[in-house]
């Protein structure tokens, strides 16, 4: 099928393919085509827009040009709406592949029983999913590297609209053994010299630093980590405390020893668990169908976090 005169579909398939894996080798292997097929076309596409998409690196693989970067975000566009048109008279519209991300330190949580439920609702259809941060997130919705995402609403963009699941208080976390651990609050002010383990990802580590600069304090930072479990089990160990916001249906860390979790006293801007999708245009059927499950999990979680509390 022709797109535009001297341009196919699947040129722009292989040329997407090419681009998000850095290689025409690796594309080929992707698509079950022979590698000549894909530099083939890629040349044809080049010739008839009279530009070059991408740099041949020997050693790095392939590195898009401007206008091939320009090219990729347009090129999504016309494959996904290409595929929406497909859907939209298909009796058998919920299969195939379903592209979402979910964001790191969520995606423990709720991804288990959403797959599972997505397996047993929809069988044909193939959902891939990244962890993404925040940004990451936004960036992918935008590009149409993904269709939807569950996600926080830390940062935001007119370009894409966050459907609220569940607020998520911010909280310190510290050991049992913590002099304050049997408060029913904490103040910032009180944790002011004592150690700060930071959960360091981009866009959240400015949501927590704002915490205490809101709040007039400024935290001695002992530790940054990207992942939430080292930051719990630093905690667990006694080594500082914390401040975040999901909170696990067990105590315990991954060292074995527990964590306590206590309310801020002072006012700190609470975080939703959201469903992330482009606001200027409908969900597809089967973006609808992951969001659909990811709202019935998520509500799930959050009575079974409120009867703990």
């Amino acid at each position: 099928m022709v797109v535009t005169p001297g341009i196919s579909i699947a040129q722009l398939i292989y040329f997407v393919h090419a681009a998000e894996q850095g290689s025409m080798t690796a594309a080929a292997d992707e698509l079950f085509v022979a590698q000549s097929a894909v530099s083939t076309a890629i040349g044809q596409l080049e010739a008839r827009l009279g530009t070059q998409l991408f740099i041949r690196r020997r050693a790095k693989g392939l590195e898009l040009t401007a206008d091939g970067q320009e090219l990729l975000v347009r090129a999504r566009h016309i494959l996904t709406s290409i595929r929406d048109a497909v859907d939209s008279v298909s009796p058998d519209a919920l299969s195939g592949v379903l592209k979402t991300a979910c964001f790191k330190t969520l995606a423990p949580f709720h991804l288990p029983p959403i797959w599972a439920r997505l397996a047993g609702r929809h069988p044909q259809l193939h959902a891939q999913v990244t962890e993404l941060d925040c940004p990451e997130t936004l960036t992918a919705l935008k590009e149409r590297r993904i269709d939807v995402a569950l996600t926080y609403d830390i940062t935001s963009d007119p370009a894409v609209h966050y459907e609220a699941l569940q607020q998520r208080p911010a909280y310190i976390g510290v050991s049992p053994d913590h002099p304050l651990a049997s408060r029913p609050m904490i103040s910032l002010h009180e944790l002011a010299d004592e150690p700060f383990i930071l959960l360091n990802l981009p866009a959240s580590r400015e949501y927590f630093l704002n915490a205490f600069a809101s709040n007039g304090v400024t935290p001695r930072i002992a530790f940054e980590f990207e992942s939430f479990e080292t930051v719990r089990g630093m905690v667990a160990g006694g080594h500082g405390y914390t401040i975040l916001n999901q909170v696990p249906s067990n105590e315990l860390t991954y060292t074995g020893l527990p964590i306590a979790a206590v309310p801020i006293m002072e006012p700190v801007r609470a975080l939703h668990v959201v469903l992330a999708y482009r606001a200027d245009e409908p969900m597809t059927a089967k973006a609808r169908a992951f969001a659909a499950i990811a709202r019935e999990v998520v509500t799930e979680g959050a009575h079974e976090t409120s009867g703990r509390r």
